[in-house]
């Protein structure tokens, strides 16, 4: 049984992840914004990259792929709160790398459940 969140705890979590909230601190509401404002971008970018398909269904995010939408997340946000991108750390020198790596795994050969579309010549 796949569990869901929402869009705003991957807004929340992604402001966790580039320092700027800590836990159990409320967003100011121009962070939240900034943030927010790149959720659909990110979401078109992967689905362009045939990473992911969430079926625009952006508040119900499965929760196997969250942590890893949130790090991508932040990466892009970054820039905006004057920080290069997430940071790495020596368990982890290649966050955004090692997110979609990660997200392509989970997704990977997972029934999509549509009609196979053929191709007439």
């Amino acid at each position: 049984m796949t569990t869901y969140r929402t869009r705003a705890d991957l807004v929340n979590e992604a402001l966790m992840n580039l320092g700027i909230l800590a836990a159990g601190q409320t967003a100011d509401a121009e962070d939240y914004q900034a943030v927010d404002g790149k959720v659909e971008a990110l979401y078109e970018r992967l689905e362009a990259q045939e990473i992911i398909d969430l079926d625009n269904t952006v508040d119900e995010i499965p929760s196997n792929i969250f942590m890893q939408l949130a790090v991508l997340l932040a990466d892009d946000a970054a820039l905006m709160f004057g920080l290069p991108g997430i940071p790495a750390s020596p368990s982890n020198p290649q966050p955004v790398q090692l997110a979609t790596d990660s997200i392509r795994r989970v997704t990977y050969a997972r029934p999509t459940y549509e009609p196979q579309k053929s191709e007439w010549f």
